[in-house]
């Protein structure tokens, strides 16, 4: 709920989530994940600028880190280190978690957190993470179908 906690995990989770978008793009097998991964990357882009643009009209004085965490950075060495066969599938798991995760973190700033212009940014870009949730896990479904015929 603090401004700081909050910009660090939303700096992060973009960061993520534009670097795997980029490497979907290159290496996702299906055309429906490298659009995803082109989509990732655009939409990631979009809040993380938006998200700097409101901390300094805010003056809030916290600075999103500059790289991502070691979590996210494994989670990154997995997609890179993946087989061609295994890609897709890693991508899209690692998607909907990070979605769903993303999902905690706004509904809780936007419900509790301590700055009214970022509340309101966190509750603006929630449909947007759900919409991306539902299409990764539509995806992953037609993926799962595909592979067992």
């Amino acid at each position: 709920t603090t401004t700081k906690g909050f910009v660090e995990a939303a700096a992060v989770s973009d960061m993520y989530e534009v670097e795997a978008g980029k490497i979907a793009q290159e290496r996702g097998r299906s055309a429906a994940v490298k659009e995803f991964g082109a989509m990732m990357v655009k939409a990631h882009t979009g809040t993380s600028s938006k998200l700097k643009a409101i901390l300094a009209s805010e003056n809030t004085k916290v600075t999103p880190p500059a790289h991502v965490d070691d979590r996210r950075q494994g989670m990154l060495d997995n997609l890179r280190g993946a087989s061609a066969a295994d890609f897709d599938n890693r991508y899209l798991t690692q998607q909907i978690a990070a979605h769903k995760e993303a999902q905690v973190l706004l509904r809780g700033y936007a419900k509790d957190g301590d700055n009214k212009a970022i509340k309101a940014f966190a509750a603006e870009i929630l449909p947007d993470v759900g919409k991306h949730l539902a299409e990764a896990q539509k995806i992953e479904a037609s993926h799962k179908s595909a592979s067992n015929h």
